[in-house]
């Protein structure tokens, strides 16, 4: 067990606020039973998915809109990643903003 002298500060906080935020933030004991599972969810493949989408009048265009949405996003994350590496490689010329650059490309290509 740690003595108190060798925990950091904001372990010392939170052992001192646990359960002061537990009560006001309740979050964790709600999703808890999603959270701490014993067993995990299956993974689903493309396929299940897509049967799902085929299978379920009600829920299954929701979820297309959803994925399509997410794709959407993805790309205007990555659009929006490099323009702002290029702005700060632009107007900066300083080593972080060509590493931001670099970062951002290679993310958004790995990503993609």
């Amino acid at each position: 067990m740690e003595d108190s002298s060798s925990k950091s500060f904001l372990r010392k906080q939170w052992d001192e606020y646990k359960e002061f935020w537990a009560d006001r933030f309740p979050f964790t004991n709600v999703y808890s039973r999603y959270i701490g599972r014993e067993q995990s969810l299956p993974s689903w493949s493309e396929s299940d998915v897509n049967e799902f989408i085929a299978s379920d009048p009600v829920h299954g265009p929701t979820l297309k809109t959803a994925r399509e949405a997410a794709n959407i996003a993805l790309y205007g994350s990555a659009i929006g990643a490099i323009t702002t590496a290029g702005f700060a490689w632009k107007y900066s010329k300083s080593l972080h903003g060509s590493i931001l650059l670099i970062l951002f490309v290679c993310i958004c290509v790995f990503v993609s």
